[in-house]
Order: C-alpha cells, then structure tokens, then sequence
C-alpha cells in the first residue's frame, strides 16, 4: 500500500489548523519514515507532483522536504530527486535490558481498556505490506497482511490512534468485527494465540493524519507504543503502533523486586 498516492494523501492537510502547511507535511513525510513505511532508498515523488497530488504550490512541498533533509532523513540531488536515507533507527543508542512480565497480566488490561473504551474504524483491508514490514513478518510479496486503523476515545475524548498490521486469513477477522468489538476478543475467536509480546515506547512527532483523529496539532509530541506479538516458533504474528495523547494517558507498572538468582534462565 503506498502511502503517497493521492488517495492516500486525501485530509492529512487541514487549512483550519494554525500550523503551516509544510509543517503538517513534514510531520506527515517524518512519521511514515520513523515507522518504516517509507524505508531507506526509496524515492519521493517529485516535487510538483506531490504538490499536484496535495493541491497545493510546489513552495510548499520543497519547504517540507528542506526541513527533513536538514533533519537527516533525505538526501536532495538536483537531476535524481530527493530520497529517504534515515530509516526507523537512525542513531546508535544503548538499548537497556527489557523488564519482564507474565503475559496474562497485559492481556487482562488490554481487555479492562477494550471493555471502558469506545473505538471507531477509521480503514480495514487485505493488502500486501510495504517492504519493511514483509521483513519484520518474513513475508514475500504475494503474502497479503490485514491492515486496520482505529481510534479509541474516552467520553468522547479520543486518545490513541491504532494502526496494526496482522497475519491471518481467518473470514471473522473483518472490518465488520473490528468497528464494533475488541482486538483481544477476536484473536481469541480467529485461534490467533500469542507466546510471547515485545512493546517499546518512545516519543515522536505525530503525523498530520493521526494528529487530526486525536484532535491535535502536527509535530506536536505523542508518547508512542509499539507491540509486537509472536505465536509458537517465534513467527510474528501481529504488529502494532499506538500513539497516544499525553495529556489523555497515564502509563503505570508495578514492579516486585526478587533476589537475583544467576543460575536461573531468563
């Protein structure tokens, strides 16, 4: 699915919001490239032609693209156009050790959340994912993936923006089902059982569209979750990236200390 047809590109600029049009541009181009939708190599669309596919003026699309070059995430060649060079990982970090917790927990808050929430499907279809997510799956590009975007909200307040990518051919996982009911549930229904899940927050700007269904503005900060849940065999079968409003989310552990024992497996 390409992120920059002009379908895809319809309402991620809003003339009624204060922000610049070419920072809700760059804040769009820079989360599909933090996210991997873009990836390393690839090549932009040029300028008058994303400028034809946004209705709006070739100015404003180079302003976009000079703020995520001095950024680091592209490289302009006057004749060869302009492409991604910063991937999802860009810069070398130290990564600590990840704490660890029974898996009955998390999925008993995932369903406490989906029983006091709302949600509403925003986009569901069977497609063939871009090339870094067929990676992070490990499949080819014949291998269809379910891709689904929702918004849950509290009292009417939305709060997180869901966007996941999902390997199954089960009838029941359908957008019909996933407008009215929880994720958790239908994994249970479809037989889609996880063994294991990796989550990671980070901060990052959120992106034109998403900032509209969380009624915020472009590039402002949105505390950001990705999970990752494999089935036997270490197979990923699902992936998922949250970004959450900060003033709408309070994130809590309860961590029990226990005496290191060197002799017991991690």
């Amino acid at each position: 699915m390409d992120p920059l047809t002009t379908q895809s590109l319809q309402g991620i600029l809003r003339r009624d919001l204060h922000s610049p049009l070419y920072h809700q541009l760059q804040g769009f181009l820079r989360g599909l490239i933090e996210r991997g939708e873009i990836g390393d190599g690839e090549q932009l669309p040029r300028e008058e032609e994303l400028a034809r596919r946004l209705c709006i003026s070739r100015v404003t699309v180079r302003q976009a693209l000079q703020v995520l070059a001095d950024d680091g995430l592209l490289v302009r060649q006057r004749g060869r156009g302009t492409r991604v060079i910063g991937g999802k990982v860009r810069n070398p970090s130290i990564i600590p050790m990840p704490l660890k917790t029974p898996l009955g927990e998390l999925i008993h808050s995932l369903d406490t959340l989906a029983r006091n929430t709302q949600v509403r499907l925003l986009g569901w279809e069977r497609v063939v994912p871009p090339e870094p997510i067929r990676e992070r799956f490990g499949t080819g590009p014949e291998h269809a993936l379910v891709r689904c975007v929702r918004v849950r909200s509290r009292q009417g307040q939305p709060f997180g923006y869901y966007a996941s990518w999902t390997r199954t051919d089960h009838p029941d996982f359908s957008a019909d089902q996933l407008a009215h009911g929880s994720r958790i549930a239908l994994f249970r229904r479809c037989g889609i059982h996880f063994v294991q899940v990796r989550q990671t927050v980070s901060a990052l700007r959120v992106g034109a569209l998403a900032a509209m269904h969380l009624q915020m503005s472009p590039g402002q900060a949105v505390m950001t979750l990705e999970r990752s849940s494999y089935g036997p065999g270490q197979h990923l079968l699902d992936l998922l990236e949250i970004q959450y409003r900060p003033d709408q989310l309070r994130y809590q552990m309860r961590l029990d200390y226990e005496a290191f024992n060197p002799e017991t497996p991690v």
